[in-house]
């Protein structure tokens, strides 16, 4: 399945995680291979332990451990899980002590609720107290007992009193993220533990920045449903900042395009798959795209389609018209290759695009890629993600196809990977 949205952070998720003391009981038996070692650890009873596992077992629908005389040893499924379930305590326990400059006020991590974080990104993700109460299924009043419970476990103020009501500070915020970032690492147990019995599924969210190249992000999803049909991935088009956002919340897994990471965001990674060059484009049969060779003084007879200021394109853009005291007239700003497809099959006008972007188009006659040769450095396209980011096997088979069609458009030129690529 594929879903394609616009100006949207991807699909919404089920509002759920498993009780927090009994994901660090299945931590304790795992680790120590036994019940009554991981009950004297957790300060529980033996049966209390096993209930416990019984309940998490029953959740994932299969067994975590082998009991046998000498100890609880994991499973294959278990060993999966726990790898998982490492990870979110590794993750939400890092959040607390973010939070913390000095150990001597560190809060208590191990006291936190599932209720708890479900509220606060609850309260993160909504506008109003009463919204949030809403999206967890609990009063308002139980709300706000959740939330000033966590905020006394962490001991830091989580919330301030604004026009509207509570909100989330900035510590509040940060911690809200993280810790929505160590639930992902619960929800992609699943995946990883239907991966062992061969069903390749999950969920895979895709940002693709606008001009990113859609031939190639649209044949890598083409080839992954075809081997893997239940694999559900979503794409959602959004400018930089706001995927970059999602990115960071957990909402999306992958922005594919242009790389273009700030200096600030060191929990993000940059990975280049290919080298995109600039071309100018115009409608197809275009009266410049007959010639051998155009100048930059024949650009300036036609108006043109510029993308908007501070991206990339219209840094090149403006640097094609440097030292130029004439410049072209423009009456249309906007990355939308849609747009600009439809204003430019019905015109003379032009803009400066890279090649990759639009081989469908030209494949289809829809456009002239123009005689112009560029002195521009090509733009570094590829994937962003999260630093510390664990793929599911799902993901990370749509990543390396991702790579291998890269590669056929580095050893192609355009657009001649339109009809040798599969």
């Amino acid at each position: 399945m594929v879903t394609v949205h616009d100006e949207d952070s991807g699909p919404s998720e089920i509002f759920s995680m498993p009780n927090i003391r009994h994901l660090r009981i299945v931590e304790s038996v795992g680790r120590n291979s036994s019940i009554s070692r991981a009950a004297v650890e957790v300060s529980l009873s033996q049966p209390a332990v096993t209930q416990a596992i019984a309940k998490m077992e029953a959740a994932v629908g299969r067994p975590l451990f082998d009991r046998a005389s000498n100890g609880s040893y994991l499973t294959a499924a278990g060993e999966v899980f726990l790898h998982r379930v490492r990870r979110f305590l590794d993750q939400s326990d890092r959040a607390i002590r973010d939070l913390h400059s000095v150990d001597a006020d560190r809060g208590h991590a191990s006291h936190i609720t599932s209720t708890q974080i479900r509220c606060l990104i609850a309260i993160a993700q909504s506008t109003s107290f009463s919204q949030a109460a809403r999206t967890v299924g609990i009063s308002t009043a139980s709300l706000h007992r959740a939330a000033r419970e966590l905020e006394a476990n962490v001991r830091k103020p989580l919330y301030r009193t604004s026009k509207h009501g509570l909100v989330l500070t900035a510590q509040g915020s940060e911690l809200a993220r993280k810790l929505g970032l160590a639930i992902r690492e619960i929800q992609a147990a699943e995946d990883d533990i239907r991966s062992l019995d061969g069903i390749e599924s999950g969920k895979i969210v895709i940002g693709a920045l606008p001009m990113s190249g859609a031939y190639l992000i649209g044949a890598t999803i083409a080839k992954l449903t075809n081997s893997f049909p239940e694999a559900r991935i979503y794409v959602t088009n959004s400018p930089y900042g706001v995927l970059l956002n999602s990115l960071r919340t957990g909402a999306i897994d992958i922005i594919f395009g242009v790389l273009r990471r700030p200096d600030w965001a060191v929990d993000l990674q940059e990975e280049a798959l290919f080298s995109d060059p600039y071309c100018i484009i115009g409608r197809s049969g275009h009266p410049l795209s007959s010639r051998s060779t155009i100048s930059t003084s024949d650009l300036l007879d036609y108006e043109w389609i510029i993308p908007g200021e501070g991206s990339p394109r219209r840094r090149q853009y403006d640097a094609l018209f440097n030292g130029i005291d004439r410049r072209p007239r423009v009456s249309l700003e906007t990355s939308s290759l849609s747009t600009i497809r439809s204003v430019i099959s019905c015109s003379d006008r032009l803009t400066l695009v890279n090649r990759h972007e639009v081989e469908t188009e030209e494949r289809m006659d829809m456009l002239s890629v123009l005689p112009w040769t560029s002195s521009f450095p090509p733009m570094a396209k590829g994937i962003t993600t999260r630093a510390d980011w664990l793929p599911t096997p799902i993901q990370q088979r749509f990543i390396n196809l991702l790579r291998n069609h890269a590669q056929d458009v580095a050893a192609y030129p355009a657009p001649e990977l339109l009809s040798t690529a599969s």
